[in-house]
């Protein structure tokens, strides 16, 4: 349920910097996530399903034997159907839009939009992967891998059929590229018949002599049958005349074809069955002579089972197969109508027609049973009632599901696009079209945010449906009352304690409120476009907004989709949270969630602790989208917890929660169970996914991700779940060496306990056992070390255990990015400040140089909402020739002028970047031990961070002498909330 959810207290930002260090990187980590797994969703593939019942979106198909092979396009799969026992099995492909599992179980790895396949000689199979513009290869071992083709369009570009001759060279249909490519079984690729145009190649055959054969689609124009000769050199048109026009009794090559696909051919007669797919019928001749229909009446549909095949209706066939035995053919059929014909049927010439495969849905299937053996169609949104029950929004379905116990179930809809409303009967007869979202109130209503209809639609406990609001046409007509305001294009939707309603209008480019029968707009203006921050929120406007939350305070988070950003409205208000407006991109990681870009925030939801998270999905970025889900935390900063920055699609299930490895296609909507385990409707996997999160947080961060940078300070933020006397505290650490590590700082823990070193350990010893109470955040900063030598995403776990050594809480944080460039680092802010003592050397010769310099670099990063300050503070320099004393605090001269006096060191303060905004920065003063204020920021920095340069400098006179100066220095930047 999008229930309201408790904001957690706010901790100040600090970022502790120490001269030498040139940089602040790194990607904090996000609250520890688990793996990914499955909540609802996927093939619809038991390992003995009935065929009948499962949603099967053919195309491709091949005989062999008793088992007929299907290429599920809708499903990224290739399936099996048992023709003995009718079951149906998954033989490759793990239902991902994707071209991974090259050298791994052909199950496990994904397909993207198969849409043919054949077998070679010894048993290989082949598939014509038009979305992956690849030849895929699966052994008989069951290995994936490419045969043929980089994945890029010159090569192969959207193969749509795929045939083996007798010596098992491989004929590609390469739709795309209007060609046929001929592979050697090594491997080798050539335009086969090249100089010979095709139009819209769809699929090959090869007759009695081994001649190949081409359907030439050419969809509604002048679609062909060609033969080849053997060296493809010179072809025949042996059916089609060049024009669109129907005949049957006529010579195959006198009558028009509308768009020929799959082909089969009885190569004892030469007669070749065909699909063709724009006239909706399966065709045959035999090659030289007349042209017949043997199945299909030319009207879309899937009528007919058990009458003549010529009587039946079918609908977009396309493929056919014949066994040579019996002469039983088979077709693949579906996908041109609103209604679902998906599905694979069989029929002998002359006879009847029957379906041995599929339910005429081409994704959807399983109610009754496990819900993550169901299948999903482009789910939009989910959310839970008070019992954990979880409703999905099965956009393409045009259903409502729900898992109750991990059983599946349709609550409200027919899946028919078209039909009665049903406002005021049975939610299960009505029409719900293309719903995007739903929300559960504390009474066990359902809400329903219907796009295809304009609508917010209700399904009482009692299954009964109603509108709350919309006209059902899209529209801006406002009246203020609920049901006769015009609505347009409903996204997200929320529901809070008092029963209210808040929803994302997207096509009117408003938030509104529905209370009662009272509609009322929460932000925008009803225009799109990106203004009025700092504003009210009404006269703002938005751009295509597609979710919206309500946080525990009352504060409404909007995802202002088409603005590339996060809102959020606070007493009527409107400010940005994250993103950047208009500039597409997934950078920022670990930075101020303001700075960092996005793509296409789609998705919003909030946990207990007020954190936020972002779907960021398909949109211009990389090509394919930024695909991943992010989490805002309390501090501002923002973090990726699951996905690949514009890698999409299923990845498979149980990989842990970092960026390298789980995958996400079209996030969209999310919600949280009671557990906290975060539930993401994953639109392009067909699927509902589950990010399990753990039972502690933890934040981790490092002062330089420089590989080998030294010395470096770490920081830890985690959080007690429960009130156990803590003895000791360890941290993994990805350190390659280190120096003497020391306490830096700790927060709501002891200061005085001991830190040691051991391999990648730290543990922090109390003296004593301190019990912190449930909830608490504590944090530790720990300097002195050096860090991996190894480029690459680092993790750390934090483990807190009882004086006999017992665990309490764990929690693995997630990942810092170690490489040779920097970011920025924000750290929220212990009770006191964090400091790192570090020598400074200064080089004295006074007949030489009076007026010495040393330069430290700092690169400062903070989160606060008013900026930030940096205080410098120091000791005298000693070495073996005397002692030189600070100057005085609040000097305004240069170091260099006369007043500053002799043998005295202090500093000058630079300041760059763009968040830096600076009231003092430049002025000249003296190392105090209190420390001085250098640089005062008033906004926070931007992700690359403000440049200070700290110049520490020593004027000397005649009478010094030469030698090395030592003395310590220490940095501290205390941000402004």
């Amino acid at each position: 349920m999008r229930r309201l959810n408790r904001r957690g207290a706010t901790l100040t930002v600090l970022t502790a910097l120490v001269a030498g260090l040139l940089g602040v990187p790194a990607a904090p980590a996000l609250a520890a996530a688990g793996d990914l797994t499955t909540s609802a969703g996927g093939t619809g593939n038991t390992n003995s399903a009935n065929a009948l019942t499962v949603g099967v979106g053919a195309r491709g198909l091949v005989l062999r034997g008793n088992a007929l092979y299907v290429a599920d396009q809708q499903d990224h799969v290739i399936r099996r159907v048992d023709l003995t026992t009718g079951t149906i099995t998954v033989v490759a492909g793990m239902g991902a839009a994707n071209g991974q599992g090259d050298g791994g179980p052909a199950t496990a790895a994904g397909i993207n939009a198969p849409w043919d396949l054949d077998f070679d000689t010894a048993g290989n199979m082949f598939i014509a992967a038009a979305s992956n513009h690849r030849i895929r290869k699966v052994d008989t071992s069951g290995q994936m891998s490419t045969f043929y083709g980089t994945g890029s369009t010159s090569v192969l570009n959207n193969p749509q059929g795929v045939g083996l001759d007798a010596s098992d060279n491989v004929f590609v249909a390469d739709t795309d590229n209007t060609r046929i490519v001929k592979i050697t079984p090594a491997g080798v690729g050539s335009v086969f018949g090249s100089g010979l145009a095709l139009t819209e190649p769809t699929n090959v055959a090869f007759d009695s002599a081994g001649h190949l054969l081409v359907a030439d689609c050419n969809s509604g124009l002048d679609g062909a049958i060609w033969q080849y000769n053997a060296a493809g050199t010179a072809r025949t048109r042996i059916a089609g005349n060049g024009t669109n026009t129907f005949a049957d009794g006529v010579a195959a090559s006198a009558s028009g074809l509308d768009c020929p696909r799959g082909m089969t051919v009885d190569t004892t007669t030469d007669t070749v069955y065909f699909a063709e797919a724009g006239r909706n019928r399966i065709r045959r001749f035999t090659i030289g002579g007349t042209i017949s229909t043997v199945a299909g009446t030319g009207t879309a549909g899937i009528t007919g089972d058990g009458a003549a095949a010529t009587a039946a209706t079918v609908d977009y066939p396309n493929d056919v197969v014949r066994d040579a035995a019996t002469g039983t053919l088979y077709l693949s059929q579906g996908g041109s109508q609103s209604v679902p014909t998906w599905g694979v049927r069989r029929f002998t010439v002359g006879g009847s027609i029957s379906t041995v495969a599929g339910n005429r849905w081409a994704t959807y299937s399983g109610d009754g049973g496990a819900a993550t053996a169901a299948q999903l169609y482009h789910p939009g949104g989910a959310d839970f009632d008070s019992a954990d029950t979880m409703y999905i929004a099965d956009t393409d379905n045009n259903r409502i599901r729900k898992v109750t116990g991990g059983v599946i179930s349709t609550v409200a809809g027919t899946g028919l696009a078209s039909g009665a409303l049903g406002d005021g009967g049975a939610a299960t007869s009505a029409q719900v079209r293309k719903p995007q979202d739903v929300a559960v109130d504390g009474g066990g209503n359902l809400y329903i945010a219907e796009f295809g209809q304009h609508r917010i639609r209700k399904v009482t406990p009692g299954g009964v449906i109603s509108t709350v609001a919309g006209t059902g046409t899209a529209g801006a007509s406002w009246t203020g009352v609920a049901t006769t305001t015009q609505i347009n294009k409903p996204y997200g939707i929320a529901v809070v304690a008092n029963g209210d309603l808040y929803f994302a209008d997207s096509g009117n480019n408003r938030v509104l409120r529905v209370s009662g029968t009272t509609i009322s707009v929460v932000a925008g203006d009803g225009t799109a476009g990106a203004s009025g921050d700092d504003l009210a929120a009404a006269t703002a406007r938005l751009n295509a907004p597609r979710d919206v939350v309500v946080d525990a305070a009352g504060d409404v988070y909007i995802a202002d989709s088409g603005n590339k950003v996060v809102r959020r409205v606070r007493g009527g208000i409107i400010t940005r949270v994250a993103g950047v407006y208009a500039t597409a991109g997934g950078n920022g990681e670990g930075g101020p969630a303001t700075a960092a870009t996005m793509d296409m925030p789609a998705g919003l939801a909030i946990d207990t602790g007020g954190d936020l998270y972002i779907a960021d999905g398909a949109g211009t970025n990389s090509g394919t989208g930024s695909q991943v889900v992010r989490r805002v935390d309390r501090h501002g900063v923002i973090h990726l917890v699951a996905g690949r920055q514009g890698s999409y699609s299923y990845a498979g299930d149980g990989l842990a929660g970092a960026s390298t490895s789980t995958r996400l296609h079209t996030p969209a909507r999310m919600a949280f169970d009671s557990t906290g385990n975060l539930h993401i409707a994953s639109s392009g996997e067909l699927r509902i996914r589950q990010l399990g999160l753990m039972t502690s947080a933890a934040w981790f961060w490092v002062s330089d991700a420089g590989i080998s940078a030294t010395p470096v300070v770490y920081s830890w933020e985690f959080v007690s779940r429960t009130a156990t006397a803590i003895k000791s505290v360890t941290l993994t650490v990805p350190v390659s060496a280190t120096t003497s590590v020391y306490l830096v700082s700790a927060l709501n823990l002891p200061s005085t306990g001991t830190v040691s070193l051991s391999g990648g350990v730290v543990t922090y010893t109390l003296a004593s056992a301190v019990t912190v109470p449930a909830g608490r955040h504590m944090h530790l900063s720990i300097a002195g070390f050096t860090n991996t030598a190894s480029a690459g995403v680092q993790h750390s776990t934090v483990t807190t255990l009882t004086s006999g050594g017992a665990t309490i809480d764990a929690s693995t944080s997630g990942g810092v990015y170690f490489s040779l460039a920097t970011a920025v680092l924000p750290v929220p802010r212990p009770a006191a400040a964090v400091t790192s003592p570090v020598v400074t050397k200064i080089y004295v010769d006074p007949l030489l140089r009076p007026d010495s310099t040393v330069v430290t670099t700092l690169a400062v990063g903070v989160n606060a909402t008013n900026g930030y300050t940096l205080a410098v503070s120091g000791t005298a320099l000693s070495g073996v020739n005397g002692t030189i004393a600070p100057v005085s605090a609040n000097l305004a001269g240069a170091v260099v002028s006369g007043s500053f006096g002799v043998n005295r060191v202090g500093y000058t303060a630079a300041v760059t970047g763009l968040g830096a905004y600076q009231a003092t920065a430049g002025s000249y003063a003296g190392y105090t031990t209190g420390g001085e204020t250098a640089v005062t920021a008033a906004r926070p920095t931007a992700v690359t961070g403000d440049s200070v340069q700290i110049t520490n400098r020593i004027r000397i006179d005649y009478l010094q002498k030469a030698g090395t100066y030592t003395g310590t220095v220490s940095y501290r930047v205390t941000g402004n909330y």
